[in-house]
Formats: C-alpha cells, sequence, structure tokens
C-alpha cells in the first residue's frame, strides 16, 4: 500500500478499505481524538492495530500519523499502564495525575494505541482513571480496540462522538481480495468478513495449568509464572512472599496481585514500576527490586539478599529512601563527590539548600555543610582545597571556604573566578569542579548552552548546547610524559538531550558522545583503573554508564527520576526525588 508516495506494509485479507479508512482518521484534523477499533471474535482488530503500529513507527513517518506509545491492555491497571506509557513518552510517573500534568505542561502532541482494552485488569477503571483524563488535552489522541456495548467502550464521555471502526461492517473488507486471500490458506472465503473463521483460528489459548502443591516455583518459565500469578490474583498467598518469583515473572500480572497489599515488598515493587514495566531481564527486574528494598528493615534486607541471586550487569551498593530510613536526606536536588576535607564523602542537597554529607562507599550519615544562608539550589561542588561551590536557584554562585587553608586554590582566587566567569556568561544554570586539580576553579554551563572555564586570569567559553545546560561534571585525566600532569575533562548534558565532552585546553568533541529525545537531567565523570568513565541521565529515569576506553555502555534504571549524578570509583551515587543511592557499575 502507497500513501501520500510512501509504502505503508501490505494489509492482507481484503482489509485494504480498513487501513485507508483509520490512515484517514489520522490525517484528518477534524476528525473525533479517539478511534475506537470494534468488531466481532475473529474479525482481525488486534491484526489492523499492530498493522498501523508497524507503519506509524518504523522509518520516516509524517509527523500527524506518528504512533508515539502502543499499551498492550490485555491484563493491565491503571497503574502498570501509567508506567508503561510514562517510559515511552519519555516520563517518569507513577500515578495518572502527575502523567497527565506533564503532558498538558509540554503541549506536544501525542498518539496512543491501545489494542485489547476489553481485555484489561478492569477495562472501566482504565479507561475512567487514565484513558479519559488523557483525551481532555487537546493535544492527544486514542485508537483503542474496544467492542460496542462493553464496558471499556460506555466508560469514554471525553470524546462524546468517536469515529467507530467496525471490522464486522463489509464495508471495510474488499470481498474479492478476501476469498483470493482465503483460498490461498486453504480457508473458508463463504466466512466473509471475518479472517478469524475463515481459517477456522482457534479462541484465546487457555492458560496454564497451575502446578501441583510442592512443585518448585522458581523453575517455571515466565509465562507459566505469570499465568499462576494471575490465577492467584485475588490471593497471591506465598507467591507474594518470595521476592524471587516477583523478578521471574511478569512485571504486568504480578502488579495486579499485589495492587491492594501494604507490605516492604508490594511497596518496593511499586516504586520500581517505572523500571521494570517493561524490562525483559528477569535479573535486571531484580537488581531494580533489589536497590528499592536496600536501607529498610530486616525483612526487607532479607528479601534483597534473596534477589542477589539473580547476577546482573549492576548492583545496588546502599541507598537510603523516602519513608524508610531516618537518613533519608530528602529530595537530592544536586550531589557531588568531596575533596579535602569532604574526601571520600558524597555531599547532597535539599531543595531547601540545606547540604549533608555522607559516606560515599556505605551511604552511613557523617554530618552537613554550614551553610550561611540556605537557599533553593541548582547545584553544588568541590574544588580541590575543600571550597564548596553552591549555585543557587536564581543562577547566583556561593562559595563556602573551610576554616583551615589547604592547598589549592585560595579564596581571593576563587572568588576572582567567579567573578570572571560571571562577567562571560550568561545566566548559570551548573557548576562543577575537579578535586584532582589543585589549582583549578569551577567550571560552569549557562542558559544560552555555553560552558566556561577559568584559568590563568582568562575565562575560555564553548556553546556546546542547543538550549540551556542542565548538568555539568569534570574530572582529570592523567597526562603522557610530554603533557601536562593532570588534563581537565568537563562533560555536559542539555535540554537539548545531548551529552558534550571538552577538554577545555582543547576543542571540544565535534559530536555528542550521547544524544536522547528528551533532556539530560544530570551527569558524572570519573577516572578508574580502566579509563575514564561518563554517566549521564535523562528524564524519562534512564541512566547510561559509558567506559571512554573501552566503549561500553551500560544501561539502568531505578523507577525514579534522577536529578544528581557522582561517580566514586566504580560506585555510581544516583540523587533523586524519593532517594539516595550507590549502584556498583562493575560486577
Amino acid at each position: 500500500m502507497v500513501r501520500d508516495g510512501r509504502r505503508i506494509p501490505p494489509l492482507g485479507a481484503g482489509r485494504r478499505p480498513a487501513g485507508l479508512a483509520l490512515l484517514g482518521w489520522l490525517d484528518d484534523p477534524r476528525a473525533p481524538r479517539l478511534c475506537r477499533v470494534a468488531g466481532p471474535p475473529g474479525s482481525g482488530k488486534s491484526h489492523l492495530l499492530a498493522w498501523l503500529v508497524r507503519g506509524a513507527t518504523e522509518g520516516e513517518v509524517p509527523a500527524g500519523r506518528r504512533v508515539h506509545a502502543v499499551l498492550p491492555a490485555a491484563g493491565a491497571t491503571v497503574r502498570t499502564a501509567v508506567w508503561s506509557l510514562g517510559r515511552q513518552l519519555d516520563l517518569v510517573a507513577h500515578a495518572p495525575g502527575p502523567l497527565v500534568e506533564a503532558l498538558a505542561a509540554d503541549g506536544r502532541p501525542v498518539l496512543v494505541c491501545v489494542p485489547e482494552l476489553d481485555l484489561a485488569e478492569d477495562p472501566a477503571a482504565l479507561v475512567t482513571g487514565l484513558l479519559d483524563p488523557l483525551l481532555r488535552l487537546p493535544g492527544v489522541r486514542l485508537v483503542v480496540e474496544a467492542a460496542t456495548g462493553g464496558a471499556a467502550a460506555g466508560a469514554f464521555t471525553a470524546v462524546p462522538a468517536p469515529a467507530v471502526l467496525d471490522l464486522g461492517d463489509p464495508q471495510w473488507t474488499d470481498p474479492a481480495r478476501f476469498a483470493e486471500w482465503a483460498t490461498a490458506r486453504g480457508g473458508d472465503p463463504a466466512a466473509y468478513p471475518l479472517p478469524g473463521p475463515a481459517l477456522g483460528a482457534p479462541a484465546r489459548p487457555a492458560a496454564p495449568v497451575p502446578p501441583p502443591p510442592g512443585a518448585d516455583l522458581r523453575s517455571l518459565g515466565e509465562e507459566a509464572l505469570s499465568a499462576l500469578w494471575t490465577a492467584a490474583a485475588a490471593d497471591p498467598g506465598p507467591l507474594a512472599a518470595d521476592p524471587l518469583l516477583y523478578a521471574l515473572a511478569g512485571p504486568v500480572p504480578v502488579t495486579a496481585a499485589v495492587e491492594r497489599r501494604d507490605d516492604a515488598l508490594a511497596r518496593a515493587w511499586r516504586a520500581a514500576g517505572p523500571a521494570v514495566v517493561d524490562e525483559p531481564d528477569p535479573a535486571v527486574r531484580a537488581a531494580v527490586l533489589r536497590t528499592r528494598l536496600l536501607g529498610a528493615d530486616t525483612v526487607s534486607a532479607a528479601a534483597a539478599a534473596v534477589l542477589a541471586q539473580l547476577p546482573a550487569p549492576w548492583a545496588g551498593r546502599w541507598a537510603r529512601w523516602e519513608g524508610g530510613d531516618r537518613d533519608w536526606p530528602g529530595p537530592a536536588v544536586a550531589l557531588t563527590t568531596g575533596a579535602g576535607p569532604y574526601l571520600s564523602q558524597v555531599l547532597v542537597a535539599d531543595p531547601t539548600g540545606s547540604v549533608r554529607t555522607f559516606d560515599a562507599a556505605t551511604g552511613r550519615r557523617l554530618g552537613a555543610v554550614v551553610v550561611p544562608a540556605p537557599r533553593p539550589l541548582r547545584g553544588l561542588a568541590v574544588t580541590a582545597g575543600g571550597s564548596v561551590v553552591l549555585l543557587d536557584a536564581w543562577g547566583r554562585p556561593e562559595p563556602v571556604v573551610p576554616d583551615e587553608p589547604r592547598p589549592g586554590l585560595d579564596a581571593y582566587g576563587l572568588m576572582a573566578a567567579l567573578d570572571a566567569v560571571r562577567a562571560a556568561a550568561g545566566d548559570l544554570s551548573a557548576v562543577a569542579a575537579i578535586g584532582a586539580l589543585a589549582d583549578a576553579a569551577p567550571a560552569f554551563g549557562d542558559a544560552d548552552g555555553a560552558v566556561h572555564w577559568a584559568e590563568d586570569g582568562k575565562v575560555v567559553s564553548e556553546r556546546l548546547h542547543h538550549g540551556p545546560v542542565t548538568a555539568l561534571a569534570g574530572t582529570a585525566l592523567g597526562g603522557g610524559p610530554l603533557s601536562d600532569p593532570e588534563i581537565p575533562l568537563l562533560v555536559s548534558g542539555g535540554f537539548d538531550g545531548a551529552v558534550r565532552l571538552w577538554g577545555p585546553r582543547s576543542a571540544p568533541m565535534p559530536e555528542p558522545s550521547d544524544r536522547r529525545g528528551c533532556p539530560v537531567t544530570a551527569v558524572a565523570a570519573g577516572a578508574t583503573a580502566a579509563g575514564p568513565v561518563v554517566a549521564a541521565a535523562w528524564s524519562d529515569g534512564l541512566v547510561r554508564v559509558r567506559d571512554l576506553a573501552g566503549g561500553g555502555a551500560l544501561d539502568l534504571r531505578t523507577g525514579s527520576e534522577v536529578w544528581s549524578l557522582a561517580l566514586a570509583g566504580t560506585l555510581l551515587l544516583l540523587g533523586m526525588p524519593d532517594g539516595l543511592a550507590a549502584v556498583d557499575t562493575r560486577r
């Protein structure tokens, strides 16, 4: 099929009229923003939506026809639907309200495809709790598979007169092509216009038979174990007591079964949800759940130990979570590893501007930085001499100098460097320091996309981003025998989704080291025995750790948006709105 000069995947069973009608709905700005695909069993509803997704997600797709998210609704709850849509739409969301608010704030057009809506855990609840509120946003369109007269179809109210494509109606199937298609497959053309009955397609297969009592549930495959969770949804009993069974089964049936439980394991699972809902690797799901259980009570610690049996590419070392730990520092709007008197520590700033210190290796609470006049912060950094440089929410830098002088840039040199940067830069938006360089002043990023480095009384600037610099970090690289002993490397992240590398004593790398379709929220840089390492986080909660020497990369998620990052050897420290965690990235 060709439309607007672009080839679209073929659509069999004579369904070209239905395909053209669906594309016509997509292309018509006056059409209702809800299209409901209906029809009797075997009419090819799911097949039609799968065809649409293939044609509207692969290759060059016109903007108005691109499907931005697909929500397979079979077995889904409101909670799992929010997790999945958030992840696909570059957001981290745990409830419908924040998801709808975030989409309303950025105003982007969104097209969501929802197959098998009638098979959701509670179809009407999914519509009233999530899909209908989404349709109240003017930029959102939905194409859903829902039978006429069903609970889901009757629950929509935001679009009073949706478009309906009923595949049981002969007008949507070419009879000659249907007969040709059925005959070629040994089917019955008399079943027109229903492809399923024409081929004698069996009904939906029955769920696997639950294993007998005493069976080793951990040895079951994911499909069988998922079916067991579904069958036991009313009372999961021993299933809900074994943390490995959470990780080994499909996330959607597990979530539905523990929806009303309030024990530590179920709460940790829900917190991990956005990270595990679409994660195919059980070991990674176990790593996320284990990290969410760290730092809580002894029951949680025992569950975390069980989950460690599944080896994953990364592992949580320690964590401080909201509600489960008295040492939780509050939302971690900024963090940095220390130098000088703060060596081997991590400094964490909360929304009020208070700065607390923790042991980087163990997470043990150590104390606090005395800040003369705390105020909301954008970032903080620690120089080699132990001066803490605060960047407030209005872009004003302020140094907190240690009581005892230490080797490195003194207070006068630091103030001179800050004054020089302020004179050269736009509104400051990010700050970083390289603790291994004794005389180095902090680097800054600004709202115009530039990064600034002060050295030898001069400020060197490079515009590295389109839009604001949202994150900045730095590290020192070992020099060779004919070069400086330590070479600065700056890593910046931007609202444009790009991560850039710049050695401020030379030209920046011509291309981003990484780029994704959503803003960077944090970056970190460090040096290990294997070479330099860079980490970046984006607004959808993805964190990527990249080995610059070997070229390898590790992706991880925790279930929360990551607001700040730091590297301490092979430990990656993550600051989040609901916690602070350290993960080991070299297993």
